[in-house]
């Protein structure tokens, strides 16, 4: 072998040994690395479940929140319906002045002129002409209370100064009863309701 073949050899030996240390080397280090990237999947998936837990229980908040929603709705309808009993109760025995009357009259006026249309054009001015009379037939006192309850379910989240409407066409139906003698008709409509 000449010496051109011989040196040739020993590069080509060199290379071959620099390239499998080099690839033992890189087998080390991808091994690890395997290995890290197994230990990250395996966090990950408990990350995961936990996850999907923490989803589930925030369901069950959720579910909670509107069941509460529900029941603090009834309890407002309950509250409000103590309250209209109250002012219906007022007005029948003639407890409520004139001046209170008018008080709820102004109150309503205000209330209606800020409300963005809470009804039809037709239903706000019916509202507002039942509002201004001072004698109301038992049909118009109940055509009130019907209105003013529409007026109230609808703005009663936008503001709370919708109870007074109620409240106001509570009283003129219980003063309209009284004035009519018609005590047994609101005793049975109450109890139908």
């Amino acid at each position: 072998m000449d010496y051109y073949t011989v040196s040739l050899l020993i590069g080509v030996a060199s290379i071959i040994a620099s390239l499998v240390s080099v690839a033992y080397w890189l087998g080390g280090r991808l091994t690890k690395m395997d290995s890290r990237l197994t230990g990250m999947e395996s966090r990950l998936t408990g990350v995961e479940s936990k996850l999907t837990v923490m989803d589930s229980r925030l369901t069950g908040v959720e579910k909670g929140i509107e069941r509460l929603d529900e029941r603090l709705g009834r309890l407002t309808n309950a509250i409000n319906g103590v309250g209209e009993s109250i002012i219906e109760y007022l007005g029948l025995k003639g407890v409520l002045n004139q001046g209170e009357v008018n008080y709820l009259k102004s109150d309503i006026r205000r209330i209606t002129l800020i409300a963005t249309n809470p009804f039809t054009e037709a239903e706000r001015r019916r509202l507002l002409e039942l509002v201004d009379k001072d004698d109301l037939t038992i049909e118009e006192a109940e055509e009130l209370y019907r209105l003013a309850r529409k007026f109230y379910e609808e703005y009663i989240d936008k503001t709370p100064d919708a109870i007074k409407v109620l409240l106001y066409a509570a009283a003129m139906r219980g003063i309209t009863y009284r004035k009519y003698g018609a005590l047994e008709n609101l005793q049975r409509q109450s109890s139908q309701h």
